[in-house]
């Protein structure tokens, strides 16, 4: 459908300032019209079947995503109640009226940022026609905590006065309306950052190398990571999501405090506080407290150990009754004999030890019945979840998965609640690696063993009841960005490549690098800044002091950094010539060091001297530019033969600039792509289909357009997709 504006729907410019100076009696800035496309949460636009290139499918833009008519309310109401609460003098109309004040005044700054970022939109797009990028879903984000405010405004409002004079019908609201006040005030800091990104980006690409971001700035964002998630983590906590996750979002994060609370003890009693978070979840600040605390000082064991909690038995055997049952369950190992495909050697992956053992990978296999040729794995009763009805015909397409985990955590099994379903949904083998997780096995054991199993998948298709015909790649955040780098190995060692790849929001960039979607990572209680810097160090085999584990992998580091060397001389070559962003040759001389030493010694006061050791090092790594770290560094050479490509990020996520970024190059070469934004849900949507009803109802309409790219693979039909893009939840 073609975009289509509203415009009768819509307040100009000057009418939203002309209304507003007749309710305020003061001027406000001006806001433009179209700030965002808007998404329907209950319609998924799925690829259409053809064998003429697609067209650019939207929804059309609807006037409430500009929130002209919110801001407006908002301001009116804060200044009317303002006006009520001045004629009192008790000590709860002050204390109204002293935050009526600050939600007035950081809204009248929030909008003339907001203006300013309206002008340069369009300069980040992902095309002319498609308006998504991590400017507008931060406009997008503040416009939805207005919408709460005014909610609890027009609360205040309705109360008549004389009982917001008791304390026990006014403390709520009060404690409720600073919340929303000061997530309001840090979204404003959040706007102010923005505004600062694009002084100094090229207008051209989302993502800018903290080596060329002012001082000032660089510090303003150390400051907000440090000090304000504290506000962002108790009563609004997940208010930019669907409100169904807010509740779910609040006992994650009640239960990571809890957890904290008995880290050091055993891991059972660990396990057990979960029982005991309920304090977390009645007391929100509190939570917020302690949350904002645990993410500024915890390492990455920490974030590992708390993630793969779901990794307990009792988790397990209990995801066993809520996921459905699949015929054939297999898990079982491979390796570690070199493999030959027509001439080309993979070799089994290095271990950091010469165990044996650690250089087997494990992989397990999913099918919805049993297949010609899976008799060859000498299934057993226990890898069999049901009774087999009949053995099917070998089937001629395969999917080849790879779990996200931060490259830290989970596994296969934990992935179980959506690959199941995947499987009883597109009736084909379904393939996924358990890579080994960092930082026991940094970069790049987890490429290896995904790129070992990829050949072996190769050359044993029959037993996997596969006829070898079409095999298709997904992953989900961390595998996302696995699989599309198994792709690039494939094209470099000229092995078959995937018939198509799918990848679920992804990080396509792990520089040490900034964008405006980056900065929605303050906010985000399960993809958090702090951990977001963690995993990335953890993956890359940083270390600092006081956090080493073993021998063991202190030898893997240092066979990482050797073997970096290595690749390094043949990255040059692959790094597109025309990403000015993404070179390091552009970066600026450096400072001058009694400038540099007072900047240092400012970080360490704001983030603490662990974890300026950690931002320090990702910040000097050269591994974070490789495109088996960072596949949007990739060459063109390489990119442009790339198989059709999936994308599927979230539109309040973090890493929708990694998306948008690698679509457009995909765009620019002519490879065959497909984007579907996901609005209202977090990061890891796909492992919440089984509490959360709306996310259940996406994971549903994600299967069926697996079916359609399934469809499209079985008829050939892959190579006539062109540049597509559908908006949705």
């Amino acid at each position: 459908m073609p975009i289509r504006r509203n415009r009768s729907k819509l307040m100009s410019p000057t009418t939203l300032t002309l209304l507003a100076s007749q309710t305020l009696n003061c001027s406000l800035p001006t806001i433009h019209n179209s700030l965002m496309v808007s998404y329907n949460s209950n319609n998924l636009t799925l690829p259409t079947e053809a064998t003429t290139p697609i067209t650019l499918q939207l929804k059309t833009i609807a006037s409430g995503s500009t929130f002209n008519l919110t801001y407006i309310q908002v301001i009116g109401l804060a200044k009317t109640n303002y006006d009520i609460f001045a004629k009192h003098k008790n000590d709860i109309c002050r204390k109204f009226e002293h935050v009526l004040i600050q939600l007035f005044n950081s809204l009248k700054r929030s909008l003339s940022l907001i203006e300013n970022l309206t002008q340069i939109l369009h300069h980040f797009d992902y095309s002319p026609e498609v308006h998504a990028n991590g400017y507008r879903t931060l406009i997008l984000s503040h416009g939805h905590a207005c919408l709460r405010t005014l909610e609890i405004l027009k609360q205040v409002k309705a109360k008549h006065i004389a009982r917001l004079h008791r304390r026990i019908h006014s403390l709520k609201l009060l404690q409720e309306l600073k919340s929303w006040t000061k997530t309001l005030k840090v979204m404003e800091h959040m706007l102010s950052l923005a505004v600062g990104l694009v002084d100094c980006s090229d207008k051209h690409s989302l993502f800018t190398d903290f080596s060329q971001i002012p001082s000032n700035i660089e510090l303003d964002y150390y400051k907000m990571v440090a000090y304000d998630s504290k506000h962002l983590f108790g009563r609004t906590c997940g208010f930019q999501f669907n409100r169904s996750m807010e509740i779910l979002l609040t006992i994650i994060l009640a239960s990571f405090a809890a957890y904290y609370d008995t880290y050091n003890r055993s891991k059972t009693a660990a396990a057990a506080s979960l029982a005991t978070s309920s304090k977390y979840i009645l007391f929100p600040e509190q939570r917020a407290r302690k949350c904002a605390e645990i993410l500024r000082n915890c390492d990455y064991l920490f974030c590992q150990s708390f993630w793969n909690l779901l990794e307990h038995d009792s988790i397990k055997k209990g995801s066993r009754y809520i996921a459905p049952n699949v015929t054939v369950s297999k898990y079982f190992q491979i390796g570690p004999e070199p493999i030959e495909i027509n001439s080309i050697i993979v070799p089994p992956p290095t271990g950091p030890s010469s165990m044996q053992s650690k250089q087997l990978v494990n992989i397990k296999l999913l099918s919805h019945e049993i297949r010609e040729g899976m008799d060859k794995l000498s299934l057993q009763r226990a890898d069999l979840e049901g009774s087999p009805k009949i053995v099917l015909p070998m089937s001629d397409q395969l999917l080849m998965h790879v779990h996200g985990g931060g490259f830290i955590a989970t596994s296969s099994a934990t992935h179980e609640v959506y690959l199941k379903p995947w499987a009883l949904g597109l009736e084909i083998p379904i393939v996924s690696v358990d890579y080994s997780l960092a930082p026991e096995y940094p970069f790049p054991r987890a490429i290896e063993e995904c790129f070992y199993a990829y050949a072996w998948i190769l050359q044993n298709a029959s037993k996997l009841g596969w006829t070898g015909k079409t095999i298709l790649f997904a992953g989900d955040s961390a595998g996302g960005n696995l699989i599309t780098v198994v792709t690039i190995k494939a094209i470099e060692a000229g092995l078959r490549k995937p018939d198509a790849i799918v990848c679920f929001y992804t990080p396509f960039l792990l520089r040490y690098s900034m964008s405006p979607s980056r900065l929605m990572a303050m906010m985000d209680p399960l993809l958090n800044t702090n951990f977001l810097w963690r995993c990335v160090a953890a993956y890359a085999g940083i270390q600092c002091d006081g956090e080493s584990h073993n021998d063991e992998l202190s030898s893997t580091r240092v066979s990482t950094d050797n073997r970096f060397d290595e690749m390094q001389a043949s990255n040059s070559k692959r790094l597109s010539p025309n990403q000015q962003v993404l070179d390091n040759k552009n970066k600026p001389p450096s400072k001058e060091s009694s400038t540099i030493d007072l900047h240092h010694d400012r970080l360490t006061q704001i983030v603490g001297p662990r974890q300026l050791c950690i931002l320090r090092k990702l910040s000097e790594s050269k591994l974070l530019d490789h495109p088996h770290m960072s596949p949007l560094c990739v060459s063109d050479e390489i990119l442009r033969q790339f198989p059709t490509t999936y994308l599927i990020p979230c539109a309040r996520d973090p890493f929708i600039d990694d998306n948008i970024e690698f679509a457009r190059r995909l765009r620019s070469l002519n490879v065959p792509h497909q984007m579907t934004i996901v609005d209202e849900l977090p990061h890891g949507y796909l492992d919440f289909g089984i509490v959360a009803r709306d996310v259940g109802e996406n994971n549903a309409r994600v299967i069926h357009m697996l079916q359609n790219i399934v469809r499209k693979s079985h008829s050939n039909d892959i190579a006539d997709l062109t540049s597509a893009l559908t908006i949705t939840s």
